[in-house]
């Protein structure tokens, strides 16, 4: 997972207006809202990169594993003008010199040695890279003790010939920026399936638009006359599937297709029914009239769901329910580190933690499972 890294501010604390006197409220990392676009877009999920080195072929991947066993080396970079800091493991170091046959490892050099034979074992790489970005790529030796100025860790997993080592680059954000369409062209983005994802189907007998005089002049024994849409199931509000009602249920007609204007949120088309009053089952296709496209993943990207951050959940008996008043007190304490579950239309999907993205609230994800 691409992290950002924030300084810890105690003395900053945003506390809401109506927070209760003498309670003391959550820490919550800050995020800069206009770094938010940039951390998502490096963390999506990636297909991995296959790289040559010496007479070997690497893989290489956006970690989102835990940190190495040995202790990480820091070497001070410079992409152009921008400072940079690479972090090594002390494995990934033997790997990525391994075709440079050397006499001793890089870890009992020097850091201005090291940084030297580490940039010429990685030429294959910081050549191209510096051809297509317009910039000098340098490795420069010992790493600043601060990295104030370089918010945004990009962490990387190398394999080899069954074998696994990380290491990380630390940049700031205007340079991370730059190294997105890079990403962008050579891993492109591999979304989760989320097959698993329940997504709600209804059966829809009709609907009318109202006005909100209309509807508050409602009153038992008041009729509406109900348009029959043509595709009567909707998934996730939209209407998508024509089915035919049959002995033990519902059978689709035709293959479930995207219908223009199919948001049951949104106003509807006019309909241009002969005979308004039809059943969808009794309807014949229309030959004179094209056919719906079908449905393809851009469609089904765009159905809408509801992401939950849950703190805690406690069931409760009806009866228990029932009992309870102001000043009840609920068996539920803040999880550490202002850990959430995140509920995906009703299903577990991973975990996050709370932040603040300027005055707003939000939620970084920690682990995400497409089909838990």
């Amino acid at each position: 997972m691409v992290e950002l890294e924030v300084p810890r501010d105690d003395e900053r604390q945003h506390v809401p207006a109506d927070f209760p006197a003498g309670a003391v409220p959550p820490r919550l990392p800050s995020l800069d809202p206009q770094l938010v676009d940039t951390l998502n877009a490096l963390n999506r999920p990636r297909l991995a990169l296959t790289l040559p080195l010496g007479e070997r072929e690497l893989l290489v991947r956006l970690d989102k594993g835990a940190e190495p066993v040995s202790p990480w080396i820091a070497i001070a970079a410079s992409i152009g003008e921008a400072p940079a800091v690479l972090h090594v493991a002390h494995e990934s170091l033997a790997v990525l010199t391994a075709h440079l046959a050397l006499h001793r490892s890089l870890s009992e050099c020097t850091p201005d040695q090291r940084a030297l034979w580490l940039e010429y074992a990685l030429l294959e790489w910081i050549e191209p890279l510096e051809e297509h970005l317009g910039q000098p790529i340098r490795l420069l030796g010992d790493a600043p003790e601060s990295e104030a100025g370089l918010p945004i860790r990009l962490p990387l997993r190398l394999e080899v010939d069954g074998q696994a080592c990380r290491l990380s680059l630390s940049l700031g954000v205007a340079t991370a920026r730059t190294l997105l369409p890079l990403l962008d062209e050579h891993c492109p983005c591999t979304p989760t399936s989320c097959s698993a994802l329940p997504l709600p189907l209804q059966w829809i007998a009709g609907y009318q638009d109202l006005a909100l005089a209309e509807l508050r002049s409602l009153t038992p024994g008041d009729v509406v006359l109900l348009e029959r849409p043509e595709m009567a199931v909707a998934v996730a509000g939209r209407l998508m599937i024509r089915v035919a009602e049959q002995r033990g249920g519902l059978h689709l007609a035709v293959p479930p297709a995207a219908w223009h204007g199919g948001d049951l949120d949104a106003s509807p088309a006019p309909a241009n029914n002969d005979n308004p009053q039809r059943r969808s089952d009794d309807m014949e296709d229309d030959p004179r009239k094209p056919a719906p496209p079908r449905l393809d993943t851009a469609t089904l990207d765009r159905l809408p769901v509801r992401l939950v951050c849950e703190l805690g959940r406690l069931e409760l008996s009806l009866g228990e329910f029932r009992e309870l008043d102001q000043g009840s007190v609920l068996p539920l304490s803040r999880p550490a580190e202002n850990a959430v579950d995140i509920v995906v239309n009703g299903r577990h999907m991973g975990r996050g933690r709370l932040v603040e993205i300027g005055d707003s609230l939000g939620v970084q994800i920690v682990r995400l499972s497409s089909d838990e």
